[in-house]
């Protein structure tokens, strides 16, 4: 599968790389999102002496010793490296970059470093005392990675950490976008993609698994629901990595996964005090896989009582609505269950999550695009016991608002989908306030004609899944262009 869509991120390495002095680049993001991908298909290009070196979780000792001997191969490369060669320190062997690096550009890459932070904690500060008196000074283009990111944040971003300020510039990947799996699964539809997005989140390695000559079932029971799967074990990975006690965010998660989103109803079903649940909440959403969500309208979101909590990283919502409850069935081979389940309910976990996130995600990109005619200081939806509305997009102060609906069924959108939401508005709109209304409705499977004829009259917005689609990528395209 061709590498794909991410073109801004190997333009900031060619600006770094072209600059006259030395460069810091921290890159980090979760695993498998594509981080040692990237830098390997920007350095094919590189006429420059280009040294790249994996970290694994291993001893302090043997992580300083691999790093030497894989240096001195790359200095010395007529030369046979003893098996028990090592640099006395790590000050020792960024020396030895330094001085590679002294009179000519040299590229350094350190994958998965956070490892060897992670084995001896004074390695930030080495580092750190090594760039401020002889990398600073060099030509080197230092690429520093790690998928750990507490410790990224500890080592380099937190402003008492040791690296903090010597970075030239940081990027935390992020997955692809749905604009991107057109571009990775041409032969699928529009819908097809959208399922895989579902499944993936749009981390690429997880992407990569499908096969767009297959159809979705073909996919589920050949190349996802299989014992070999990665993404069968990498939930467990991500959470040990990050986590030294994973148990009871696991518990939370789960809790989450089966349709929990109060404060009371996790702890109950986590079995986790209710003192106490507010502390693993934060931490997961500290690491982006969890999310506090309240309706768009309240004007101190913070301050509300309405808070759900949902799982926002896609992967980890899939994984622990579907695969996690039968993974031990999975693993011995047994999967017919599993994936049948799986089929039968995917439409409406499509319909529930991904597709009315992609049309949030929509109506942001339009306001980018001034396809909308006001910028929303918030875009989320909205519930009450009154109503509850899928799209809410508002600005307090203009007082415009967007109410939108979002359905992923077979059937066109009628006339009474439309009416429905039109006389919701009401219940919606905050008081006091003498509000700019429209309306948007999106359709998986397009609208009849008499719901055509209403829309118009209210000067509805009305947005097809190919239209998502293809604004995403032309999104996509004037950000890579930028």
């Amino acid at each position: 599968m061709s590498f794909v869509s991410r073109e801004m991120e190997q333009a900031l390495l060619d600006d770094l790389y072209k600059r006259d002095s030395a460069q810091f680049l921290i890159l980090y993001g979760r695993r498998r999102i594509g981080k040692t991908a990237l830098v390997t298909q920007w350095g094919r290009n590189i006429s420059v002496p280009y040294f790249y070196w994996m970290a694994t979780q291993t001893s302090a000792t043997n992580q300083l010793r691999n790093f030497s001997q894989a240096l001195f191969q790359f200095l010395n490369p007529d030369t046979a490296v003893m098996p028990t060669f090592s640099y006395l320190s790590w000050d020792a062997a960024f020396a030895e970059v330094a001085r590679l690096s002294a009179n000519q550009r040299a590229v350094v890459v350190l994958d998965e470093f956070t490892y060897v932070m992670q084995a001896d904690p004074e390695v930030p500060s080495i580092i750190q005392k090594v760039w401020d008196h002889h990398l600073k000074q060099s030509q080197v283009f230092l690429i520093l990675m790690g998928s750990l990111a507490g410790i990224i944040q500890r080592a380099a971003l937190d402003y008492q950490a040791p690296l903090y300020g010597r970075a030239t510039a940081r990027l935390k990947l992020q997955p692809l976008s749905f604009g991107a799996l057109s571009g990775m699964l041409p032969a699928f539809s529009s819908e097809q993609r959208v399922a895989v997005y579902t499944i993936t989140g749009g981390v690429p390695a997880y992407i990569e698994l499908f096969d767009d000559n297959l159809n979705i079932l073909q996919n589920l029971q050949q190349r996802i629901v299989t014992p070999t799967n990665v993404m069968l074990a990498d939930a467990i990975f991500l959470l040990h990595e990050q986590l030294d006690e994973p148990r009871n965010y696991v518990a939370v998660l789960e809790a989450i996964a089966a349709g929990f989103h109060q404060l009371t109803e996790i702890a109950t079903m986590s079995g986790i005090d209710r003192s106490n649940i507010t502390k693993y909440l934060a931490v997961l959403r500290e690491l982006g896989y969890v999310e506090r969500l309240v309706p768009t309208t309240e004007r101190r979101p913070e301050k509300s009582r309405h808070g759900r909590y949902v799982i926002t990283d896609a992967y980890l919502r899939f994984y622990y609505r579907f695969l996690a409850p039968h993974r031990s069935a999975i693993e011995q081979g047994r999967i017919k269950q599993a994936t049948s389940l799986l089929y039968d309910h995917l439409l409406d976990f499509i319909g529930t999550h991904t597709f009315e996130e992609l049309c949030r995600e929509w109506v942001g990109i339009s306001a980018e695009m001034e396809l909308l005619s006001f910028l929303p200081e918030r875009i989320g939806s909205y519930w009450s016991t009154q109503a509850q509305v899928d799209v809410v997009a508002i600005n307090w102060r203009t007082r415009d608002i967007l109410l939108g609906e979002c359905k992923w069924g077979h059937q066109a959108v009628n006339r009474e989908v439309i009416q429905t939401l039109i006389e919701k508005t009401a219940k919606v709109l905050p008081k006091q306030i003498k509000w700019r209304v429209q309306y948007a409705f999106f359709a998986r499977s397009g609208f009849t004609p008499e719901a055509l004829t209403l829309a118009q009259e209210h000067r509805a917005h009305l947005i097809t899944l190919e239209q998502i689609e293809s604004d995403m990528q032309h999104w996509l395209k004037l950000q890579q262009n930028h």
